[in-house]
């Protein structure tokens, strides 16, 4: 009987394989490895910490700041599995992308931008994994460490750019559905009359706290659903038109309600209540699309979690 020759190559690349170090075992002796970096991000980021926290209970256009990173915690909970098989292969160059987040952390102190020392965060945590871990699970985690992205307040210059821009348009388009249904009114810039009210599209009614939210949302639903890349782009664009056309419908409803009810059906309990129906009703748009999408052009494979 003929023998079956045997590659040595084969063996001694599955002998290779089976003893790289994996997470799960790695864990074991070194996770003092862990508890010291953390130690010391809570030290150098308390500052950072905390007026985070303030942004996010005296900003209502960040409120949803204290979902991401519970979000993005469930999510590495969630791929436990898969970490703890992942090979462990320390990259000494993760070094120098922690000695960068820490400069950027020191430029934004400074210099007192807020969003370059928070955002500084987000590189000083890849730079730990892949001085720790590696590249192979910087990959794993590229996506919950980029996703803390929509838990930090945009600069000043660019929030307060963009906001007067959506208050002319969300007049804009309430006064055209207006137009539409009939319905007479007057608009000057952001300001709307009616014949028994006059409202005004102030920064809190220009829908950059929706839009803001419906992004963040966008961007998880696309990951988690496994949606092709093109489709997650075509959904995080989506976010725009559709925050704007709800906003613009709670602006003219606002409008109608103060003219024919009275101004308190337009402000206050009714007019905060509606403008959370609303929003409700986008985020089942932002779902719907997706839907739609994704049976346009089905997922090419499982997110692992």
């Amino acid at each position: 009987m003929a023998s079956i020759p045997i590659e040595p190559k084969a063996i001694t690349s599955t002998s290779n394989a089976e003893d790289k170090l994996r997470v799960s075992m790695w864990l074991r002796d070194n996770l003092w490895q862990l508890v010291v970096p953390g130690a010391l991000i809570l030290f150098l980021y308390r500052h950072v910490f905390a007026k985070l926290v303030e942004d996010w209970i005296n900003d209502p256009n960040y409120t949803h700041g204290f979902v991401v990173p519970l979000a993005s915690i469930w999510i590495i909970w969630s791929m436990r599995g898969t970490l703890a098989k992942t090979v462990v292969e320390p990259k000494n160059w993760g070094l120098l992308v922690i000695a960068f987040a820490v400069l950027q952390l020191l430029a934004g102190t400074l210099g007192a931008e807020n969003f370059v020392a928070d955002s500084s965060l987000l590189v000083l945590l890849a730079g730990l994994t892949i001085s720790i871990f590696g590249t192979r699970m910087l990959r794993h985690l590229l996506f919950p460490i980029a996703w803390l992205i929509f838990m930090i307040p945009l600069p000043a210059i660019i929030f307060y750019s963009i906001t007067f821009p959506l208050q002319l348009l969300a007049s804009r388009m309430a006064s055209g559905l207006l137009d539409v249904l009939r319905i007479t009114n007057l608009r000057e810039g952001n300001v709307m009359y009616f014949s028994h009210y006059t409202i005004g599209v102030v920064e809190a009614c220009s829908g950059i706290r929706s839009l803001i939210t419906l992004l963040a949302f966008a961007v998880l639903l696309g990951y988690l659903r496994s949606m092709r890349t093109w489709t997650q782009i075509v959904l995080a664009a989506c976010t725009v038109p559709v925050a704007l056309i709800f906003n613009a419908i709670r602006v003219a409803s606002a409008g109608v309600l103060g003219n024919y009810l009275g101004e308190r059906w337009a402000e206050g309990t009714f007019h905060t209540a509606a403008g959370i129906a609303l929003f409700l009703s986008s985020l089942s748009m932002i779902a719907l699309i997706s839907t739609l999408l994704i049976r346009w052009s089905p997922p090419s494979k499982a997110v692992a979690i």
